[in-house]
């Protein structure tokens, strides 16, 4: 692939870190190992090459390369734990796809990383190229059903409320974030194209490609799934950003590798410059996180699905009320804050405001912080219709980086039912507690597992009832 740019990988945690120097040259063309430590290979993957084959019929695989590499240039003595020159598999890229996968050196990081993935901590972005026009620049959407794979390995999307009855057996849920970065009504397909970049919530077999082609918009080269034209002579579809947890470190990696750059040209678009972020990374994070962190960074901020549902959350708590909110939540978080006149309190994950205004209208005065742009809007929009005693301050902010909203000296602090739906937690708590005053309280409300499970259940948004949903996964 003759257009494909160097990838530009996160600081490792070591001098020995390997990031595809001179000795990997006896790999095959167009295989990069952008970093290595004593437990992950992290690999740019070219199109055409097998990820891995579990029933060994194919002769050469990523895997197989990677296991021979392993064996050659492995230590002499092992990582406890490990074995010289064994690899795991974690997750897989589609044979006809390229981008970043990661390999697991010992058994204690393949059980850490197959816990990111299963739990969605870890991240990834993809870049796709699109038959058809899914919408102009910046347009946004979900897409979720549930797929099923027959005996031969195809995979087909049946749609939620044609698989209500059915057995899980029989199909798994995926669900499917995209946004679209650039679109040519003129290009070569005859159709047009997009350049979309999407992210996964869940990690299925050609979840990508199958909810495309069920959406009318195919992946260009992608025949199996109706596409018509090839104007790229591959696959659109590239694996531009993955990051996980460092084994043993608790620390965030993350790497990037930018797409070939005909994904841009065949639209009509500027490919960006190799950089420290992934191309497009703008349209679904903060702009000023979008710096790639090295070990220890905070994970970026991803685009919350709390702004597609904003209006309809705010209506249910504020208009239609919540038995829950009203009897049990309010009352005990108030209780335990004891708002009263001259009181400082942050309100984290604060929603559309309501603890922030009952707290203010006892005296307090309240900081609010959330993440969504158009929840923080609706809180301010009801402040401005009834004002309270005290001013209510208001940021758009993300929980994991309140240092960088410079508060200090709250007496108390509270988190109401968000802790479970944020990743990860050790920076939220640490924001808050040098936030705090010394002896200031925190008071956190979250949901027992057994009406919600973390990393278990999603929520989703049911276009044709118009109202949020929860599926067990």
């Amino acid at each position: 692939m003759s257009d494909r740019v160097p990838p530009n990988p996160a600081r490792g945690p070591s001098r020995s870190a390997s990031r595809g120097s001179s000795r990997h040259g006896d790999l095959p063309k167009g295989v990069l190992i952008i970093y290595e430590d004593a437990d992950v290979l992290v690999v740019d993957k070219p199109p055409g090459l097998v990820s891995a084959d579990p029933g060994r019929t194919i002769t050469q695989t990523l895997f197989s390369i990677l296991k021979d590499y392993a064996k050659r240039s492995g230590p002499k003595r092992p990582k406890r734990g490990s074995k010289s020159g064994r690899i795991w598999v974690i997750h897989r890229l589609d044979k006809e796809a390229s981008g970043l996968l990661v390999f697991a050196k010992s058994q204690v990081a393949h059980d850490s990383l197959k816990e990111d993935f299963r739990t969605k901590r870890a991240h990834r972005i993809y870049l796709a190229l699109a038959e058809g026009i899914v919408g102009p620049p910046g347009h946004a959407g979900t897409h979720q059903s549930f797929l099923a794979e027959d005996t031969r390995g195809n995979v087909t999307s049946i749609a939620a409320d044609q698989f209500r009855g059915r057995p899980r057996e029989q199909g798994r849920l995926a669900i499917t974030h995209y946004r679209v970065l650039a679109s040519d009504t003129g290009a070569a397909s005859g159709t047009g194209l997009s350049l979309v970049q999407v992210r996964l919530e869940t990690g299925r077999k050609n979840q990508i490609r199958a909810h495309f082609a069920e959406m009318g918009y195919p992946l260009a080269g992608d025949s199996r799934h109706g596409a018509k034209a090839d104007p790229i002579g591959r696959l659109g579809l590239h694996g531009a950003e993955l990051s996980f947890t460092q084994a043993g470190t608790g620390r965030t990696l993350k790497f990037t590798s930018p797409a070939p750059t005909s994904f841009y040209t065949t639209v009509g678009a500027t490919p960006p410059p190799a950089s420290t972020t992934t191309p497009g990374t703008a349209a679904l994070g903060r702009p000023d996180r979008l710096k790639t962190p090295g070990p220890g960074a905070e994970p970026a901020l991803l685009d919350t699905s709390w702004d597609r549902v904003a209006g309809w959350y705010d209506q249910l708590l504020d208009e239609k009320g919540s038995d829950t909110y009203e009897n049990v939540i309010l009352p005990g978080a108030l209780r335990l804050l004891r708002p009263a006149p001259g009181m400082r309190l942050l309100d984290v994950a604060c929603g559309q405001g309501i603890l922030c205004r009952r707290a203010a209208s006892l005296g307090a005065s309240v900081t609010g912080v959330d993440a969504s742009a158009q929840l923080i809007a609706a809180a301010r929009r009801r402040t401005e219709h009834t004002p309270p005693p005290t001013p209510i301050a208001y940021h758009v902010g993300d929980a994991r980086a309140l240092e960088g909203l410079k508060l200090s000296d709250f007496d108390g602090a509270a988190c109401i039912m968000a802790l479970s739906n944020i990743d990860a937690l050790e920076p939220v708590i640490r924001g808050i507690a040098r936030a705090l005053r010394p002896g200031g309280s925190l008071v956190a409300v979250i949901s027992h597992p057994a009406f919600r499970a973390p990393g278990q259940t999603t929520w989703g948004w049911d276009a044709k009832q118009g109202r949020q949903f929860r599926r067990v996964d």
